[in-house]
C-alpha cells in the first residue's frame, strides 16, 4: 500500500510509467516478442524529451528498462511511487493480467484525494470496441479519437506496423505525448512512497475461478542461498526465484505459473513447501498441484528430507516441474551432481507422466506447467473422493408399463 510520506523531492521523476501486458516467447527463433511495444515506448520518450526539458531518463518508464542487478520489486514500486502519469496500454490480454491490475491500483493509491483517474492517460493497442473493460477503465474519461481517428479505429499495434499509417502513427503518439505532459505538468499523480505493489489487490474485477490448484515453490532466498550459488536469480522469498531471469528483466516464475494457471480455468493457490506440506503429503487428493524446484535445494540436508516426504508415487495429482535453465552456467557446471541428486530424493516421482524434469527455457516452462496442470487435473478427478448431495435417497426414475 502507498503510505502519505513524499516518496523523493521531485527529481528524476518519470513524466510517464507504461503498464504493458508481456507477451511470452512461444517460438525461439522471435527473439523479443514484446518488440513494438518498446518502439512505441521509445517513441513516446523521444517526443517528451523533445518537448519539454526531460532527460531522456526522466521522460518514461517500462520495466524493460530494469538493469542486471536492479531487484525488480522494488524499482517497479519506487517508478509507480513517483511516476507522474500512469499510461495503461489497453488490450485484450491488458485485462487478464493480474500483474497489470496491481500497477494499477498501485498507481491510484497514491491519490489521497488528488489527482486520481485524471492522471491515467489510456493507449490503444488494440481497438476499444473490442475489449472487455473492467469498471476501474470505465471510470476514465477519455476520448480516444481526439488523439486521432485512425488511431481510435485501428490501434497502435495496427498503425505502428503498417507503413502506410506512417503519418497517422506519429500523429497519434506526439498528440498522446503532448496530453502526458499536460497533465504531468498541471495535474500530475502527487508522489507516494509504495513499499511493495504486489500487495495491492489488483485493480480489474474479475470474478475469482472457484477451482483450487496447489502451486507450490521450493527454492531458496537471499538469506539461505547455497554455497557457491550467486544470488542473481533470488529475492528476498521463495516466490521471487526467478531461474530464466536475463539481460532483458526479471519476472519470478511463480507469478508466470500463477497466470498460466489462471488461463486454464483455476485459482492459483501459491506457497513453500511448508505451507502446503500437509496437502502434499495429505493420502486423499484435496486439488490438484504443481511443484516448482530449484534443482539447488537438494544441496541442503533439511531440503532433501522435506522433499522425500511429497515424493511418493501414489499421488499423481502432485506434478512435479523442474526449470533447468541451460544459460546458468552455474547450473550447468554443476548439473550432473544436481542431477543426481534429484533422483535420489525423487526418486520414482521424477519420472511420473506429469513431471517435467528439465525445462531449459521459459517459452517451454509455459508449455510444461499447461501440460503437467492439465495431467495433475485428470488424475485429480480420478482418485478424489465423492460426496454424494446431503438429504434422503432418492430412487431413480423408472418408465412404467402399460398395466401400471
Amino acid at each position: 500500500m502507498a503510505s502519505m510520506t513524499p516518496a523523493g523531492d521531485g527529481v528524476g521523476r518519470p513524466y510517464f510509467f507504461l503498464s504493458y501486458a508481456h507477451i511470452p516467447r512461444s517460438d525461439p527463433s522471435v527473439k523479443d516478442p514484446n518488440f513494438w511495444v518498446t518502439k512505441f515506448f521509445r517513441t513516446l520518450c523521444e517526443h517528451i524529451v523533445h518537448l519539454t526539458q526531460a532527460s531522456p531518463d526522466e521522460a518514461g518508464y517500462m520495466d524493460r528498462e530494469l538493469q542486471i542487478g536492479d531487484n525488480w520489486p522494488e524499482e517497479l514500486s519506487r517508478k509507480l511511487s513517483t511516476c507522474r502519469v500512469f499510461v495503461p496500454l489497453y488490450s485484450p490480454r491488458y485485462f487478464e493480467s493480474e500483474h497489470c491490475g496491481k500497477e494499477w491500483a498501485a498507481f491510484l493509491s497514491r491519490a489521497g484525494g488528488q489527482g486520481g483517474p485524471k492522471a491515467i492517460v489510456p493507449a490503444l493497442w488494440t481497438p476499444e470496441r473490442g475489449l472487455n473493460l473492467p469498471a476501474a477503465a470505465k471510470d476514465i474519461q477519455f476520448n480516444h479519437a481526439d488523439i486521432s481517428p485512425r488511431y481510435a479505429e485501428e490501434g497502435l499495434y495496427k498503425i505502428i506496423k503498417l507503413n502506410k499509417y506512417r503519418s497517422q502513427y506519429q500523429e497519434a503518439t506526439i498528440a498522446l505525448a503532448n496530453r502526458i505532459i499536460e497533465i504531468a505538468n498541471e495535474n500530475p499523480m502527487p508522489e507516494r512512497q509504495i513499499a511493495d505493489y504486489r500487495s495491492v489487490p489488483s485493480a480489474f474485477d474479475h470474478s475469482e475461478p472457484e477451482r483450487p490448484v496447489t502451486l507450490t515453490v521450493i527454492a531458496p532466498d537471499l538469506s539461505d542461498l547455497p554455497e557457491g550459488r550467486s544470488p542473481y536469480h533470488y529475492g528476498r522469498t521463495a516466490r521471487e526465484w526467478d531461474p530464466f531471469r536475463d539481460h532483458n528483466g526479471s519476472r519470478p516464475l511463480a507469478d508466470l505459473a500463477s497466470e498460466l494457471v489462471r488461463a486454464r480455468g483455476f485459482r492459483p493457490e501459491v506457497g513453500s513447501l511448508t505451507d502446503h506440506l500437509d496437502a502434499l503429503c495429505a493420502e486423499e487428493p484435496q486439488s490438484p498441484g504443481v511443484v516448482l524446484i530449484d534443482p539447488w535445494v537438494v544441496t541442503g540436508e533439511r531440503w532433501r528430507a522435506l522433499l522425500r516426504r511429497i515424493a511418493c508415487p501414489n499421488r499423481q495429482w502432485i506434478a512435479v516441474v523442474v526449470p533447468w535453465n541451460s544459460d546458468d552456467r552455474e547450473l550447468m557446471e554443476h548439473g550432473r551432481w544436481l542431477r543426481e541428486r534429484l533422483e535420489e530424493v525423487l526418486n520414482v516421482k521424477l519420472h511420473e507422466p506429469a513431471c517435467a524434469p528439465s525445462v531449459p527455457t521459459r517459452s517451454a516452462f509455459q508449455i510444461a506447467l499447461t501440460e503437467a496442470l492439465d495431467k495433475a487435473s485428470q488424475q485429480y478427478l480420478k482418485y478424489a473422493p465423492a460426496y454424494p448431495p446431503v438429504g434422503e435417497k432418492v430412487d431413480k426414475p423408472r418408465l412404467a408399463g402399460p398395466e401400471e
